[in-house]
């Protein structure tokens, strides 16, 4: 009975899986010509521009596939269908269902976040891993899932049975022990879960799965990277095997921790503690800092000196990204960013500060850029100097009048370029085969660089531009070094991992390395003057900025930050005690003569336009049967449904072709349906069928501009729709069958600000959304009909860091005749009350309501009751409403005012879930109204 009830919750689930389904624009730009080559492994399809890289990625599955699912029993691992995005700005990829793909972005290692081994090597690992995981939960009932659901039972079933930090941690685990990188060897990776637990800030298990609003926690990588790899330590390599075997019989939420005990004879909390425990006093041994007084959590980085005025970006839980101007004991805000920590960097001198900043396409998700934006200093005006290019690390000239940035072109190739103050390119160098990942000028010909070999093993080398020639400084190695500078007597900072910790060494302009500071953590982004050389220094808050004399500066010896002498003992870069595992001759995987693949050109046309990849027995708000379909580029989906409408309790079939190639996206559906419309203040009930069939095309528009976001879009459609059969309660018209042209236009736009981390909406925000329908009948003057929706939004600011006021006008107006053709009931939000909260929604022809709401953030406990509940933060919102109703037989108007209690909760570990409890009064009966409510729109 147990498994039967759990087994009826999954199907619940499978409601909110349609999710998965809905149209996305995730697209490449339809200017792409696209081709497929595949071995025994993997199916890649790639656009030609990918060139031989092509080859590279299929040689790399090939390769790793003897080895990356064995810990899973895999010995012949299914050929999995791979996409290369070569279009976005970001570094990423990803593994998917609905359909069964993994797609991988082509932007390169510009940042020491993503580890120091080649991308696509990386991503073969750590992509490919998550291919088996999937593929090797696909057994017993969550295969049973799939047969049910398709690919979104599948989910389901990975859902509730593993956590995303056991995936993410599990494929962390395989990227480092299948090379002689990956990010489990890199200081960066678990820096702040070090910081943390040195410092006496464990937090519990529960805080780290539901999340805090009271520090920054790590993510479910770094964490989920040290449980698993405590686990196979203690248990064995294929433990997790022998876990995943007993999960996948009967997955939900609790399942992991019970087959963890099952396997191990060890609570999973005991572990847990177990590890985080055994964590702090391995890195506590090298902590030499005394432990700071306790502060709220905040970064401090990127410290620049410019005569008696020093510029550092500050970051906190409350507050963006922000500039800031140091001088005389003063603090001065400069400008708010919108900056990534690890992936961008900002450089200063003279009047000016350059960064990059990630922007996206106006319409393909799957393009992106990285644009230079300049900031003057006396104002904080920010200028957006390029335009649709992938620029990163930018660096000014010597004279502050031009720039360098590395670049990746459209042919896929990484320059080091030059551009003037407005943006305009001045000149390109590349470097071959090698990859240019960032550079600082010595003089107005040459530069400092840190370049990547092909197999993304990293050296610093003297660049000269005009000559374009190059020496080495500093050998290759896996060593992930980072963020170059250049002082004014020639001396190059940089900072580079030794022994667990990143600190800051220099090369004097004579050739010797020196070690210059001497810190527990991390020392990043390096600034010196002729006397003093300035740094972030992360600690237990977050970091801050350090000072130290360039005259404490040590000799080192440079075989130690290559040959892998880099490498410690402590959890920091060698927690598995991994043996070192480089690719033999990785050259020969770009060029292997032996191996032949044969090119096909790849259209939009492929079996998952015709094979579903996922179906359900829910449909909507009712019950049905629906299939969907998709291409593996996501240009073309099939999605058809019959079923019983839950709004009019009336049957229904449907289907939607949609292709989105191109700018506009096009949809072709059809329809027949039952319908029954009951008449406001009447016993009169009218019921009818009807069939249609019809077009519709939008057009999307996506842009950012500093730290706003715009999203718009317009869609006008057109319907043929034949309705019959018509039959009513207490009167009865009788019809001949009618037919009705339906057209509508709807049109949606967002402003917003983006959120800080404790924002419990955006601080500022304005939104619109119009849709306005015709039908015109055969019988014009008896038949024809219309129906306007509108909604609007504003917010701004409440009186405190994280209070808001909330703003909503709302209107439906239609035709108010029993001959006229009835619309399908407009949903724009179902979370929301549709007249004023206290009083039941009716169908009336026309109303119109306004809110006003005043919200503000109570406590933020993170209360936790045994792994079933967990409170992140209770919110008050104080509200009025009134909604005004015209009708034939009833005009009044609905004003209530009252407050709401919000709880924004996690249940289960799984399901992040906004409950509350609302006293509402209502003006017009003078009467109170107590209500429980869910997920209302103060939660987004």
């Amino acid at each position: 009975m147990k498994k039967l009830l759990f087994f009826l919750f999954l199907l619940s689930l499978s409601t909110n899986a349609q999710l998965f389904l809905e149209q996305d624009y995730s697209q490449s730009s339809s200017s792409l010509d696209w081709e497929m080559i595949e071995n025994d492994h993997v199916r890649l399809i790639y656009p030609k521009s990918l060139g031989n890289d092509s080859e590279y990625i299929a040689n790399l599955i090939e390769y790793y596939s003897k080895d990356v699912g064995l810990t899973y029993g895999i010995k012949d691992p299914k050929k999995v269908p791979i996409i290369i995005r070569t279009e976005v700005a970001q570094p990423n990829g990803f593994v998917s269902l609905a359909p069964r793909r993994s797609e991988w972005f082509s932007a390169s290692q510009f940042s020491t976040r993503l580890g120091s081994s080649e991308w696509y090597q990386t991503l073969s690992i750590h992509e490919y891993r998550h291919v088996q995981q999937f593929d090797n939960l696909r057994r017993s009932t969550i295969k049973f899932l799939s047969w049910i659901l398709g690919d979104v039972g599948h989910q389901i079933g990975v859902f509730s049975g593993v956590e995303p930090w056991y995936l993410e941690g599990d494929a962390v685990w395989s990227e480092t022990k299948y090379t002689d990188a990956g990010r489990g060897r890199s200081p960066h990776f678990l820096s702040r879960l070090k910081a943390m637990l040195t410092s006496d800030q464990i937090p519990t298990y529960d805080e780290l799965i539901n999340g805090s609003y009271n520090t920054l926690l790590p993510n479910h990588y770094p964490f989920g990277f040290v449980l698993v790899s405590n686990a196979t330590r203690k248990f064995g390599d294929d433990f997790w095997k022998k876990v995943t075997d007993k999960i996948v019989h009967f997955p939900h939420p609790y399942k992991l921790y019970t087959a963890f005990k099952e396997v191990s004879g060890q609570s999973f909390y005991d572990f847990y503690d177990e590890t985080m425990n055994e964590l702090r006093a391995s890195w506590k041994k090298d902590i030499k800092e005394k432990p700071l007084a306790k502060v709220d959590y905040r970064d401090n980085l990127s410290p620049f000196k410019i005569g008696n005025k020093t510029y550092y970006l500050n970051y906190t839980l409350d507050s963006f990204w922000t500039l800031y101007k140091k001088e005389n004991g003063n603090k001065v805000k400069v400008a708010e960013i919108p900056f990534t920590k690890g992936m961008s960097k900002i450089n200063i001198r003279n009047n000016y500060a350059i960064y990059s900043q990630f922007l996206p396409h106006a319409r393909f998700g799957h393009k992106g850029s990285s644009d230079l934006i300049l900031i003057n200093l006396e104002n904080g005006e920010k200028t957006k100097i390029t335009s649709g290019l992938r620029l990163y690390n930018p660096r000014f000239s010597l004279d502050g009048k031009s720039l360098y940035a590395t670049e990746f072109n459209e042919d896929l190739k990484w320059t080091l370029s030059t551009f003037n103050l407005n943006g305009e390119k001045i000149s390109s160098m590349g470097f071959g085969v090698e990859t240019i990942v960032e550079a600082y000028p010595i003089n107005s010909n040459e530069v400092i660089a840190i370049l990547a070999d092909p197999a993304g093993y990293k050296f610093l080398a003297k660049v000269n531009l005009e000559k374009r020639t190059k020496k080495t400084i500093l050998a290759k190695s896996r060593n992930n070094i980072s963020s170059v500078f250049v002082d004014e007597n020639k001396n190059t900072y940089f900072e580079a991992q030794y022994h667990g910790v990143t600190n800051i060494f220099k090369f004097t302009d004579k050739g010797n390395l020196q070690k210059c500071s001497n810190v527990d953590i991390n020392a990043t982004s390096p600034f010196a003057d002729r006397k003093n050389l300035y740094y972030s220094s992360e600690d237990a808050y977050g970091s801050h900025i350090s000072v130290t004399p360039l005259e404490k500066c040590q000799n080192f010896n440079v075989s130690n930050l290559v040959n892998f002498k880099y490498l410690g003992d402590n959890p920091s870069d060698s927690y598995n005690k991994f043996t070192l595992r480089p690719i033999e001759d990785q050259a020969k995987l770009r060029t292997n003569p032996t191996k032949h693949y044969e090119k096909h050109e790849y259209g939009d046309l492929d079996k998952g336009v015709i094979v579903p990849h996922s179906w359900s027995f829910f449909a909507g708000n009712g019950f049905g049967l629906s299939l969907t379909t998709d291409n593996y580029l996501r240009t073309l989906g099939i999605f058809a449904q019959v079923g019983k409408d839950g709004s009019e309790d009336q049957n229904y079939s449907l289907f939607n072709i949609s292709f989105k190639k191109y700018y506009p996206i096009f949809n072709i559906s059809g329809e027949i349906r039952n319908r029954e419309v009951d008449f406001f203040n009447s016993e009169q009930t009218l019921t009818w069928k009807e069939k249609q069939v019809g077009s519709s095309m939008t057009l999307p528009y996506f842009h950012k501009k500093n730290l706003y976001n715009l999203i718009s879009a317009v869609t006008v459609g057109g319907r043929y729709v034949d309705t019959r059969d018509y039959e009513a309660i207490s009167t009865r018209p009788t019809y001949d069958n009618r037919y009705f042209l339906n057209t509508y236009a709807e049109f949606y736009f967002n402003l917003s600000k983006d959120l800080t981390a404790r924002s419990i909406m955006s601080p500022w925000a304005i939104s619109y959304f119009a849709k306005y329908e015709n039908a015109k009948g055969n019988n014009e003057k008896r038949d024809s009909s219309y129906k306007l929706y509108q909604y609007g939004k504003i917010q701004i600011p409440g009186l405190f860091k994280h209070d808001a006021f909330r703003f909503t006008f709302s209107e439906e107006k239609q035709r108010n005749d029993i001959n006229s053709y009835r619309f399908l009931p407009m949903l724009m939000n179902p979370t929301e009350n549709v007249f004023s909260r206290g009083y039941e929604y009716e169908s009336v022809p026309h109303y119109q309501k306004i809110t006003a709401n005043y919200a503000f953030p109570l406590a933020t406990p993170d209360f936790d009751i045994w792994g079933l509940y967990y409170l992140r933060r209770l919110t008050v919102n104080t509200f009025f409403d009134s909604t005004k109703i015209e009708s034939n037989s009833l005009n009044t108007t609905f004003n209530s005012t009252g407050l709401e209690l919000e709880f924004e909760s996690v249940f289960l570990r799984k399901l992040p879930i906004n409950f509350g409890v609302r006293y509402a009064h209502k003006l017009k009966f003078k009467s109170n109204v107590g209500e429980l409510y869910l997920a209302t729109s103060l939660a987004f």
